[in-house]
Formats: C-alpha cells, sequence, structure tokens
C-alpha cells in the first residue's frame, strides 16, 4: 500500500514539474538560442540528455568549436561555402573568397553576450552580414542550452527576425519571445543586441 502511494506521488510531482513553463535559474531577464553542433549554424542536438531530474538542470559540456583545414570556423563555412580566409579588423571579421574578394562578414556576440543566459546556459550567436554590411542570418554558435527550447526556438524561425537590415535597424528591432521557451529566445535577443551595440 505504502509503495503505491510513493509510487502515486512521485508520478504526479513528474508530471506536475513538466506542465511548468520555461523557468531560468540565474535569470538576468534574459532568453533563448538554438543548436549548432557538428552539422552547422543550425545543427540538430543528438546526444545531450533531455529533461530535468527534480528540478536540477542537467550539466552539459558546450560543444567545441570546430575549424576546417584552413583554420577556419566552421560555422563561417556553413554560412559562407566558398570562404577560403578571414580577416579581423575590430568587432568585424571580413570573410574573402581564393581570389581574396570579400564574400561579406561576421561578427560574434562573444565575448560581449557573456553572461546572458537561457533556460540552462549562454546563447552565443554569429552574425552574418553582406559585403555592405546588410544582415543575411543570425546563427547560434555550440552553447550548453537545453535541447528542447533551443530546437523550439529554432523552429519558430526566430533567428530570422533580423534578416535584411543593418546594424542601425537591428538595434531598433524589437522581437516577441517564442512560447515555450521564453528565456531562451530572451536570450538569444540580448545577446545579438549585446553584439550589435559594439559596431
Amino acid at each position: 500500500m505504502m509503495k503505491r502511494f510513493f509510487s502515486l506521488a512521485l508520478t504526479a510531482m513528474l508530471a506536475l514539474g513538466g506542465a511548468q513553463a520555461q523557468q531560468p535559474v540565474h535569470q538576468k531577464d534574459s532568453t533563448r538560442t538554438h543548436q549548432h553542433h557538428h552539422d552547422g549554424p543550425h545543427g540538430r542536438d543528438g546526444h545531450h540528455h533531455h529533461g530535468h531530474h527534480h528540478g536540477q538542470r542537467p550539466v552539459v559540456e558546450v560543444p567545441p568549436t570546430q575549424y576546417n583545414e584552413d583554420g577556419i570556423d566552421m560555422a563561417v563555412v556553413q554560412v559562407f561555402p566558398g570562404v577560403k580566409s578571414v580577416k579581423a579588423a575590430g568587432r568585424w571579421t571580413e570573410v574573402l573568397d581564393k581570389d581574396g574578394r570579400r564574400l561579406g562578414y561576421v561578427v560574434y556576440s562573444k565575448p560581449d553576450s557573456d553572461g546572458i543566459k537561457g533556460y540552462n546556459g549562454e546563447t552565443p550567436v554569429l552574425i552574418a552580414f553582406s559585403a555592405k554590411k546588410v544582415i543575411t542570418g543570425v546563427y547560434a554558435l555550440p552553447n550548453a542550452e537545453t535541447p528542447r527550447f533551443a530546437q523550439r526556438v529554432q523552429e519558430a524561425g526566430f533567428y530570422n527576425n533580423w534578416n535584411g537590415l543593418t546594424v542601425k535597424q537591428a538595434r531598433k528591432k524589437e522581437v516577441d519571445a517564442v512560447s515555450g521557451a521564453t528565456f531562451t529566445s530572451r536570450s538569444v535577443a540580448q545577446s545579438v543586441q549585446a553584439a550589435l551595440r559594439k559596431l
């Protein structure tokens, strides 16, 4: 009888925990991101454990940055397949092809976004620009955010909010958080803004 009682109590507790909305741990009014693993900026996470046990977030290691044979960040290669070299100038990193022609630019949110956390961890991003410095895409970098929330943000098309905007326009852009992944999406937006403020 006692065994059955504990079993029912445990089931009720787990159901209650699963029904709660996304709650942050060290929330600094931050929220959101998406997975970017070995298959590119918008990769799916297949090897992190899901769910939280007894209210504790799983400890997730941030995957290391990967580089191609030319020593170029694979996140940049995914965005600019023709890249042969990169040249950093302040916050901007110029992306060049084999003939030295400019393909565009990339800007990393780190270190400006350090400390901005979603549900489980920081949500650094890479912002890609055309040669005329218009945003062509925002991409999640390797992170330790909870996979299911990161995926929800990704599938909602959240990263497309800044496409086609100049730095000035993007700084003024207000975006709505993703339902069911509020903290994660806010964190991504704040990471983007942290990078834009320094440009």
